[in-house]
């Protein structure tokens, strides 16, 4: 527990940070922009919240152009290249030549199972500014939730390949009941690995983890892995930072000494995505239905939808939400994460108050 001065300034700030929300709900501000380029990709993993197959849509060179053409030159979100795994779009490169000729910084996420040197390399020429990719336990335990014998060793081998290039690649973790008693053997690896930035998450109650909830942390495992980033996060034998991320809500006692900086949901306020068929939504993660899509970039321009569209997400949701109106955290969590909303029933999927028992 934190002291009480240390308390009540965090309360402050949070509150403060509240006001901020609410500020964009009235003038969002658009900082990143995700393109599901493809919903297509090469392993089927476990957790997907997408549930991505091995074929699907995607999105051309000319949609991706046309989106971005209707974003002001003073309006410059981070642009990110998804999937699915965006590696697999026959015109990947193309694409990505086209954001960084049109002036826009831009990263990517990937299984790294098919970035091999050549690929590394052409990355570089394309000017990619970050890159994440998912190492899920260790070698046997990767495997088994990716669903590929071999894709741990070749998410490593595109890992080393990208450092090789000059690239700082930032490893992002799920954390399921079958890896947890892994974290301390893969905070060394990733250390020897010369990794700088590692990101441990939670396995969320989303996408195909709904048909398999027995690998959801249960309330011990979850303060675990907040103990261990907390310990990681400082620890003097390494200078990799450790960071839960951005997820949620973790109560005044837990906010930034997990991450980086305070939660705050910018699903519809600063984070918007354009899925694989042209559909222009909030975040990627949230549960894909028809009254979430705000548009297609087949018929609407997206500039357009940004700034007149998007009422869902620049609402206060806890006003529908009976376990929310009675919650004391309510102003400074906001609802946590509209990626772990039910939107048919207006409540939290995963309340990370009474998930820790906090």
């Amino acid at each position: 527990m934190i002291n009480e001065a240390v308390y009540h300034l965090k309360k402050e700030q949070l509150y403060r940070l509240a006001a901020y929300r609410d500020h964009l709900r009235e003038e969002p501000d658009l900082r990143w922009l995700f393109f599901e380029i493809t919903n297509a990709c090469n392993l089927s993993c476990a957790h997907c919240g997408s549930r991505c197959m091995a074929s699907g849509n995607r999105l051309s060179r000319n949609d991706v152009l046309k989106t971005l053409q209707t974003i002001p030159s003073g309006d410059r979100p981070t642009v990110s290249l998804t999937g699915g795994e965006p590696l697999l779009h026959p015109d990947f490169f193309s694409i990505a030549r086209c954001v960084n000729e049109l002036g826009f910084e831009w990263g990517m996420t990937s299984n790294g199972t098919l970035i091999d040197r050549r690929t590394a390399r052409k990355l570089r020429k394309v000017r990619m500014g970050s890159v994440s990719i998912s190492l899920d336990g260790l070698e046997k335990t990767h495997d088994r939730f990716r669903r590929k014998e071999g894709a741990w060793r070749k998410a490593v081998e595109g890992i080393i390949h990208l450092q090789n290039e000059g690239f700082s690649p930032q490893v992002t973790t799920v954390v399921h009941i079958s890896n947890i008693d892994e974290l301390e053997e893969m905070f060394l690896f990733l250390c020897d690995l010369g990794i700088t930035s590692w990101r441990p998450i939670n396995v969320e109650p989303i996408g195909r983890a709904c048909e398999s909830k027995h690998m959801l942390l249960t309330v011990p495992q979850f303060d675990h892995l907040l103990s261990f980033i907390r310990e990681k996060r400082y620890d003097p034998s390494c200078p990799m930072e450790v960071t839960y991320g951005c997820s949620h809500f973790l109560g005044v006692d837990t906010e930034r000494m997990v991450k980086s900086h305070y939660f705050i949901c910018g699903a519809g306020i600063r984070v918007a995505s354009v899925r694989s068929n042209g559909d222009i939504c909030a975040c990627l993660d949230i549960e894909n239905l028809p009254s979430l899509v705000q548009g297609n970039i087949a018929t609407d321009c997206f500039w357009d939808v940004w700034n007149q569209k998007f009422e869902v997400f620049r609402m206060d949701r806890t006003e529908k939400s009976l376990i929310c109106q009675s919650c004391e955290n309510r102003r400074m969590c906001g609802g946590d994460s509209a990626h772990t909303w039910d939107w048919i029933n207006n409540t939290p999927l995963l309340c990370i108050r009474k998930f820790t028992n906090k």
